[in-house]
């Protein structure tokens, strides 16, 4: 792999597809350029004359299909958000990941044209045209912004006025007159619903027919069911299981209806409306074929009604445009064949994210896209050959003509087909991402930080580009990073400090509860301060700064990794307080996973010894660990706690070392030979006199010697 650092990507768009994309080069440590032209982000889920949303408008995929996989949306929202809930989302995410301060608004990409291994971009902007030369473009600004109208024009000429969907705001404007919509997608239900009450006649017109599926079935959005099924079966089958579920659910009213698809369900881009076939059902739509020719105010239809129409609106779909690159590079954007629908085959200058039409939602498919970017531009990731791309290629195309025919075939996707491909691809790439990408710009607070794990975690972490505060009862002088006094074991010291450290890093990503003590404390002894203040600090008060953050942590979807011990599954005589502290910490953990869980990741690490100044007074009493642990690195356990920070999805417990994942397995599944292999190493370590000088295990070594039984 090249080892260069990258040079600067454009990313031109500031919907959710360039949104997704800025974030994961971000994240990938990537120098990047958002292009935006508009004055804000958010796509075509603003409302203004440049975009397709209309004050109506609801998302047509439910949220857990919806959501970016790191950042969920709001529990107490709809299944189905609106439009400004949508933007709302759009724009908490980018607020989230630092997006925005990446683009430059108010600016139009007029040309962009290779020069060397690069582009020359011409951008006119607040400041007038000028110049960048950038290494790679990344095209991102989307395909719903040039409306299509059909192709060729029907026949006759139309007298009454005419409208896309692109242009359409609220039904009042059409309050009295006699409306006409053509199509028979998302938009074209959303409106027709929309004009009933308002116009004094709403006509739907569908060249053909169409599944118009309820937003829920069986209790469920409809669009998750699908999703279940696509994890076990190929699209044939659950096309069969979906339209006879369909059929059963199926109790709208007696009455006129819309004409009958001739595809299967899985075969064309299904409709969603729970109003649409009942209004028609009702007489307050009226359902019409395909138009034949217009005639002044009237319209006929192929099955030979005519209508009086005073507005008709064409929602006719749009055509796919970039029209900063020229015809040499792409004639015509919705018929580019696409390596897995990003990369053109035997180039990696150029890239294209959310060029296409997915089964669901596009937030997830973009999302893979950018982060496919993201990857190849850091290093990480290498597409195959030319050879091997085109073949790839080549075959997906094929794949959708026998799904969809001719309808825009190399732009279709299987939204959950897609996205296992893409996992696979990422996975298997040689170069895949090294420990630590993923924590750029991340804010991450570290208890304990000027211990040795501390230290060593801070270091990392900022080497990683992350913005880093520690909370300590000693602030060293040395130390890497801004670190704020506090005793965790006082909730009074720990809420300043928060509010401190929330404040310097403007917000929390990410808690290391790292802070810990330890120290000799045998069971069988009443507890004594030293055993208050390993409980106090390894549990309490990593629960005292865990409670501060978590609004934070919510806010931010962040992540909290606890640092326990081996400790924890396979317990030590005579250390009874840390074992306890780290078992009770696990546990807290876990309670915290399922209240937090949707929004917050959890995870436990559980390292073995570490050599550090925590053993010191364990050793001063005759008790050391040197026989009992094998120490490893402290760079192991970093990379565990970045491996936790930086994975898709935040894993349970970690354990640091071969070893210690090999006694967690036999400590939690077969407890009885866990504690045979410690008794065993306790009686080595009795009969060698290691304890000999150590007055705490008295106790221990006199009945060890005097045997069973014994009194």
């Amino acid at each position: 792999m090249d080892s260069r650092k990258p040079g600067m990507t454009a990313v031109v768009g500031g919907g959710a597809a360039g949104i997704a994309t800025v974030k994961a080069l971000i994240e990938a440590g990537v120098p990047v350029l958002g292009i935006e032209r508009a004055d804000a982000l958010g796509g075509l889920w603003r409302l203004d004359d440049g975009t397709a949303a209309y004050e109506g408008l609801h998302l047509n995929t439910s949220k857990p299909r919806t959501q970016f996989s790191d950042f969920p949306m709001p529990s107490h929202w709809p299944d189905y958000p609106t439009r400004a809930q949508m933007l709302e989302y759009l724009l908490a995410y980018a607020d989230r990941f630092g997006v925005g301060d990446r683009f430059r608004f108010g600016t139009t990409l007029e040309s962009a044209r290779r020069s060397g291994d690069g582009w020359e971009l011409v951008l006119d902007g607040p400041g007038g045209r000028g110049h960048e030369t950038v290494e790679h473009l990344v095209v991102a600004n989307g395909h719903n912004h040039v409306p299509r109208y059909p192709d060729p024009p029907y026949n006759g000429s139309f007298t009454g006025t005419q409208s896309h969907a692109h242009g359409y705001v609220t039904p009042a404007e059409f309050a009295g007159k006699r409306v006409l919509v053509v199509g028979t997608g998302n938009s074209a239900m959303d409106i027709t619903a929309e004009l009933t009450g308002h116009a004094s006649a709403v006509l739907l017109s569908a060249r053909r027919g169409v599944w118009v599926v309820p937003k829920r079935l069986l209790g469920r959005p409809s669009d998750q069911l699908n999703g279940a099924l696509a994890a076990l079966l190929p699209w044939r089958v659950r096309q069969v299981i979906a339209q006879t579920m369909l059929r059963v659910a199926d109790r709208k009213p007696a009455g006129p209806r819309l004409p009958a698809p001739r595809q299967g369900l899985l075969q064309d881009h299904p409709t969603l409306s729970d109003s649409v076939p009942a209004l028609v059902a009702a007489g307050k739509v009226l359902a019409r074929n395909g138009i034949s020719r217009l005639d002044g105010s009237r319209v006929h239809f192929t099955d030979g009604r005519v209508d009086e129409v005073d507005h008709i609106i064409w929602c006719t779909g749009y055509r796919a445009v970039v029209p900063f690159l020229d015809a040499d590079t792409v004639a015509d954007p919705a018929r580019l064949l696409l390596y897995r629908h990003v990369l053109p085959v035997g180039d990696t200058s150029l890239s294209y994210v959310g060029l296409m039409q997915s089964t669901g939602s596009a937030l997830p498919v973009v999302e893979a896209q950018g982060r496919l970017v993201a990857a190849l531009r850091a290093g990480t990731y290498r597409p195959p050959g030319p050879e091997a791309a085109s073949k790839v290629a080549s075959a997906e195309l094929a794949n959708a003509r026998a799904r969809w025919g001719e309808r825009r075939p190399h732009m279709r996707i299987d939204i959950d087909e897609y996205l296992r491909i893409m996992r696979k691809e990422l996975r298997s790439s040689p170069g895949r991402s090294s420990p630590g990408r993923g924590l750029a710009g991340r804010r991450i607070l570290v208890t304990g930080a000027a211990g040795t794990f501390g230290r060593a975690m801070s270091e990392r972490f900022v080497d990683a580009g992350a913005h880093v505060v520690g909370l300590d009862v000693v602030r060293p002088e040395d130390s890497g990073v801004p670190i704020i006094t506090c005793d965790i074991t006082s909730q009074t010291s720990v809420d300043a400090a928060v509010e401190e450290a929330v404040a310097l890093l403007g917000g929390v990503d990410a808690l290391v509860n790292n802070a810990g003590r330890g120290g000799p404390a045998p069971a069988e002894l009443a507890p004594d301060e030293e055993v208050d203040a390993q409980l106090r600090l390894n549990l309490v008060g990593a629960w005292r700064v865990t409670a501060a953050l978590m609004p934070h942590l919510v806010r931010a979807r962040g992540r909290v990794v606890f640092i326990a011990s081996r400790m924890a599954v396979l317990p030590l005589p005579l250390a009874a307080a840390y074992g306890v502290s780290k078992r009770a910490l696990a546990a807290y953990a876990d309670a915290l996973r399922l209240e937090v869980g949707t929004h917050v990741g959890v995870t436990t690490i559980y390292p073995s010894m570490v050599r550090s100044p925590i053993h010191d007074s364990t050793r001063r009493a005759g008790l050391s660990l040197d026989a009992v642990s094998r120490p490893e690195p402290v760079e192991g356990v970093v990379d565990a706690v970045v491996g936790a920070l930086t994975a898709r999805r935040a894993p349970r417990d970690v354990a640091t070392t071969a070893r210690g994942r090999v006694e967690m397995m036999v400590a939690r599944h077969a407890p009885r030979l866990a504690d045979r292999l410690v008794r065993r190493t306790v009686a080595a370590r009795i009969a060698a006199g290691d304890f000999a000088e150590a007055p705490l295990a008295a106790g221990m070594v006199r009945r060890h010697r005097a045997g069973p039984g014994s009194s």
